[in-house]
């Protein structure tokens, strides 16, 4: 077993460490700058003077008429935000410089830590652009030389102290270790022991699982017979229902052989009439009857000028019977001479306006007799399709169908013309498919290529 340690002197030690008193830093004397009238050096916070300053980018120095050990430099000011940093200068008293740069703290303040003995120190701000920025007010915390003296001999007499209590830990330490030890080495043969046990019981564990599964797969592989069993008589009650359900299928599919079919025969149908042209011609015929109503609209106003002028003349032509009543006095010549130019006018009114309404009724005559002549192509196309390709069992249906399009295309480019042609011929490719058909048939094309055409 490990001594044990006496902790008394390290007690007595620690206790006079306890006891000793640590001066506590202060703010310097501002007795001990040059140059104290000057506006920087009365920026100090026991200067007296509350009087900030602008914080234009220049050196604040403050020069000291004695070496002193400076802690710490703390900057007051107003409008700088944290990511400006200001930059610190101090001179050591054995002589040399040191220059950094230090951001804002949590407090509100720029902290510069020197720890130094140093004779002079300075800072300056970082250029700030329409911003009004003051210096408010700058602290130095540190010990004059006299003060200094002292606390080296207190830290001489601490680290004596020190020595003392780390003397006494290091023993403590050593005994604390051999313990360590000691424990660590008996955990080890209770673990060993544990083992041994763990091992001894787990064995017992084995003997009686294998005892317990054993009579566990026995009563298992009893209860599997019984459920095989119960599957073999749900599989023949399954079987027979397949069975059922096959036939009613099969029923079930032979209907939808003969639907599919007649709806093929349909489709088919419907393809042709896609195929041939477009019986619906609901697109053209909206757009024309929005056309017809938009030009009665616009023939309504010379029309109804034209009424208008017109029942002007007529009405006011009765006022000239009144002059004949006069007799001699009236001047007729003299009147019919000043109702000159009304008449030309109304007549120009007139004309115009029957112009116009002209060209607007027979533009609304012009787009009902091409709806007329769409709807006589869609009859002649159909009809005529169907009345071609009867017998034509041989040609695919891609051949029927460019035979078709072909036919639609000619008529709708007629149909351009404004009017149905008297001399239309159809010279598609029916000329050629039909002496293909004659070829696969076995028959010679005929002689008289006209023939074939009005076949």
């Amino acid at each position: 077993m490990p001594q044990q340690t006496d902790l008394s002197k390290a007690r007595e030690e620690a206790e006079k460490i306890h006891a000793t008193e640590v001066p506590v830093r202060s703010q310097l004397p501002f007795t001990l700058l040059h140059g104290r009238s000057k506006k920087t050096t009365k920026l100090l916070a026991n200067s007296g003077s509350t009087i900030p300053m602008s914080g234009s980018n220049r050196w604040f120095d403050f020069e000291f008429t004695e070496p002193v050990f400076l802690n710490e430099i703390i900057v007051d000011e107003e409008n700088y935000s944290t990511f400006n940093e200001f930059e610190f200068r101090w001179t050591l008293a054995q002589g040399g410089e040191v220059n950094q740069e230090f951001a804002k703290k949590g407090d509100g303040n720029y902290r510069a830590p020197i720890n130094q003995l140093v004779r002079k120190v300075s800072f300056r701000p970082p250029k700030k652009w329409f911003t009004d920025t003051k210096i408010t007010r700058v602290q130095l915390v540190g010990f004059q030389v006299e003060e200094l003296e002292g606390f080296i001999r207190l830290v001489a007499r601490l680290d004596r102290y020190k020595e003392n209590v780390s003397a006494e830990a290091n023993k403590a330490i050593e005994n604390a270790d051999a313990a360590n030890e000691e424990v660590a080495q008996a955990e080890l043969d209770r673990d060993a022991i544990n083992n041994e046990i763990s091992e001894a019981n787990q064995k017992v564990a084995e003997l009686n699982a294998n005892l317990g599964r054993l009579t566990e797969q026995r009563q298992g592989l009893l209860e599997d017979i019984t459920k095989r069993e119960e599957t073999i008589s749900s599989l023949d009650e399954r079987r027979s229902q397949a069975q059922d359900i096959i036939s009613e299928r099969t029923a079930a599919r032979e209907s939808l052989a003969k639907e599919v079919a007649e709806l093929k025969q349909e489709l088919r149908a419907l393809e042709d009439d896609v195929n041939m042209f477009p019986t619906e011609i609901g697109a053209f015929v909206s757009q024309g009857g929005q056309n017809i109503r938009t030009y009665w609209k616009l023939a309504a106003v010379p029309i109804a000028l034209m009424v208008l002028v017109t029942g002007l003349l007529v009405f006011n032509a009765a006022n000239l019977t009144t002059v004949l009543d006069e007799g001699d006095t009236a001047k007729i010549w003299s009147i019919l001479v000043t109702r000159i130019p009304y008449v030309v006018i109304a007549t120009a009114i007139i004309t115009a306006s029957y112009k116009l309404a002209r060209v607007f009724v027979a533009e609304i005559m012009r787009i009902n007799q091409q709806r007329l002549n769409l709807s006589k192509i869609s009859i002649v196309a159909t009809d005529a399709s169907n009345t071609s390709q009867e017998g034509l069992t041989d040609l695919s249906d891609r051949d029927l169908y460019e035979l078709r399009t072909d036919l639609k295309m000619q008529l709708l480019r007629d149909h351009l013309k404004e009017y149905l042609s008297a001399d239309f011929r159809y010279q598609g490719k029916a000329t050629n498919n039909w002496a293909r058909l004659l070829k696969t048939r076995g028959v010679s094309e005929p002689e008289n290529p006209e023939i074939a055409d009005e076949a």
